[in-house]
């Protein structure tokens, strides 16, 4: 009796915690949820940090430093997450705050998209959903290339 009203105050402390749920139908729960849309992104920036177009950026250089690139990685994830459906927040700077003074060109951004389309069916994403979230990428062009 004990365990069932212990799993029960479980069950409702779980349904009141207030966290978003994400949609089953949303790209996120798509992608795999949170650990689907983290092995993307683990593969995402691993080609994007081998990239030799990308690697160009001496900027880029300086700030992939091997020690920042698992912080990065959790940002991203938590970035992905939140615009694909899901209950992660990103909490970093914003996306030219980001990149300001990285001049980063227009070849290196079709790069980094190639990039990350690679990393994206290299993690088993759908062709769909990854399709979807280059959407949701290329909607952040304006806020990080700087050259044309």
């Amino acid at each position: 009796m004990k365990l069932k009203l212990l799993v029960a105050a479980m069950a409702l402390a779980g349904c009141a915690s207030g966290e978003k749920q994400p949609d089953p139908d949303s790209l996120y729960a798509r992608m795999g949820g949170l650990n689907g849309v983290a092995l993307a992104t683990e593969e995402m920036v691993n080609r994007v940090l081998t990239d030799p177009e990308i690697l160009a950026n001496v900027e880029l250089q300086k700030r992939a430093k091997p020690g920042n690139v698992p912080g990065i990685k959790v940002q991203i994830t938590n970035l992905l997450a939140g615009l694909a459906g899901g209950p992660e927040t990103y909490h970093g700077r914003s996306m030219v705050d980001a990149h300001k003074g990285m001049q980063v060109t227009e070849k290196q951004w079709y790069a980094f998209i190639k990039a990350c389309r690679d990393g994206m069916v290299a993690a088993k994403i759908g062709p769909k959903e990854v399709e979807e979230m280059v959407v949701i990428l290329e909607s952040m062009k304006p806020e990080i290339v700087e050259e044309k």
